[in-house]
């Protein structure tokens, strides 16, 4: 899929469920890298970062935010794209993700990246998030 349909269908799935960053402070940045087969290949075919907002949505964008990201997410194409595959709650994306991780397959890769202290990222309701969705 090339990065333009990449996107657009991307963007169906990630302001539409607001509730992956339920718990989370608003402006809390998360920063995304999509790459065609393998995390190993040189650069993404797509970058784009969300970030919660004070009504409680959550905005798409592909212009890099002035603050510092929260997370840097990394996925390949094939895993990004099961993810969000018939546009599941917020509780199911977060199954799929940790299956994927615990059980790797050929070009269904992802890995994550902190980019904050741990203290910070509590204050921002981290600590909430993820003892609402298991990790």
């Amino acid at each position: 899929m090339d990065a333009p349909a990449l996107l657009d269908r991307l963007k169906q799935f990630f302001p539409a469920t607001p509730d992956l960053m339920r718990h989370i402070a608003p402006g809390s940045c998360w920063h995304y890298l999509v790459y065609a087969s393998s995390l190993d290949d040189p650069e993404p075919v797509l970058e784009y970062f969300l970030r919660k907002r004070a009504d409680g949505t959550v905005e798409m964008f592909q212009e890099p935010p002035t603050e510092k990201p929260d997370l840097i997410l990394y996925f390949t194409e094939r895993a990004i794209l099961r993810l969000v595959d018939g546009s599941p709650t917020a509780d199911e994306y977060y199954a799929r993700y940790k299956r994927a991780m615990e059980h790797p397959e050929p070009g269904v890769e992802l890995d994550n990246k902190v980019n904050k202290s741990k203290i910070v990222l509590f204050k921002a309701g981290y600590q909430a998030w993820q003892r609402d969705f298991k990790f």
